[in-house]
């Protein structure tokens, strides 16, 4: 049942944005506030549905305009909403709905409508601290923003021994580290004892596959969202690109290295206590923020090699492996 006078909060599309919702859901349950509805597209708001981080989860069916979204503020009376999704819909919908209480960003023209706004884009700081820095308009002795520590609460049949998890997918090319050099890290990891997880989306069956071989577990499009943070959660440490699911993995508390080209860790490196962004400095084009690399050889991820990045990857770890 959906609570009448609660807290809705509006879940992105993207796997990534949707994992940085997940601290904030925390820091809310920190402040206790009052029921939380979670409302979204289906495959991301799936990620809290039966867990402790909301009190009723509501997908929506089809892509719904404002009105639409609007009419269902209003039928269940909702006290709050609060919409990080860089679009004008959720928060014209609650300036509809007459919501006394609408917190978002200022991007695309939704500013006006929001009691308590702030930028996104023009912020400085980790996208975390930026969603904090527009809560605290609301409440100015807002706690520190906590790390998500979500857990899934799915089981899944893990391997008998330490794993890793990687995720060599990508939505833009210019963000992928270089399969070859995955597979040359899988071989290693392999070597020293660790199974490895290859995860990802069905768009990636080729990658991960060529990633996998024989010698991974290739779970590519074969885990929902949640069976795919319970393996990054009970794994020693995930490696992916900047990614949805590197994002997702912070959120479970893992140790994370996330390699970076075409985009800037300043930002978006995974929020998680034992979360890390790895760039190569000194590559005049990075960060050049464009879906497709235009440099011969992609040297901002090409020149990152598989040994530097077991190393990384390993200190990434609160407590170094045995042997």
């Amino acid at each position: 049942m959906i609570p009448r006078h609660a807290t809705w909060l509006r879940f992105p599309r993207f796997v990534g944005d949707a994992a940085m919702q997940l601290p904030v859901l925390r820091l809310l349950r920190q402040l206790g506030e009052g029921p939380l509805v979670v409302w979204g597209p289906k495959t991301t708001v799936g990620l809290v549905e039966d867990t402790w981080f909301c009190d009723a989860t509501l997908p929506d069916v089809g892509k719904p305009g404002p009105l639409a979204m609007a009419r269902v503020l209003r039928e269940h009376k909702a006290a709050r909403s609060i919409h990080f999704p860089k679009s004008l819909r959720p928060a014209l919908a609650a300036w509809l709905a007459r919501v006394p209480e609408r917190i978002g960003v200022d991007e695309s023209l939704a500013g006006p409508f929001n009691t308590h706004s702030g930028p996104f884009w023009d912020a400085p700081g980790p996208f975390l601290l930026r969603y904090h820095a527009v809560l605290q308009r609301r409440w100015p002795d807002l706690p520190p923003m906590p790390f998500a520590d979500f857990d899934p609460g799915v089981a899944v049949d893990l391997p008998g021994q330490p794993h890793l998890c990687l995720m060599p997918g990508s939505t833009w090319p210019s963000k992928a580290w270089p399969v070859a050099h995955y597979r040359t890290l899988l071989l290693r990891a392999r070597a020293e004892g660790f199974a490895v997880a290859v995860l990802g989306t069905p768009d990636e069956a080729a990658t991960c596959a060529a990633v996998a071989g024989s010698e991974g577990i290739n779970l590519c499009g074969r885990t929902t969202l949640k069976e795919a943070a319970a393996w990054m959660r009970a794994a020693t440490a995930v490696l992916g690109n900047d990614s949805g699911l590197s994002h997702l993995a912070a959120a479970c508390g893992v140790p994370v290295l996330a390699l970076y080209g075409a985009t800037d860790p300043g930002g978006s490196t995974p929020w998680g206590p034992h979360s890390r962004g790895l760039r190569k400095e000194g590559v005049p084009c990075a960060p050049c923020f464009k879906p497709a690399c235009f440099t011969p050889g992609h040297p901002c991820l090409e020149d990152i090699g598989p040994e530097q990045v077991w190393t990384e990857l390993l200190a990434t770890l609160p407590v170094p492996p045995g042997p």
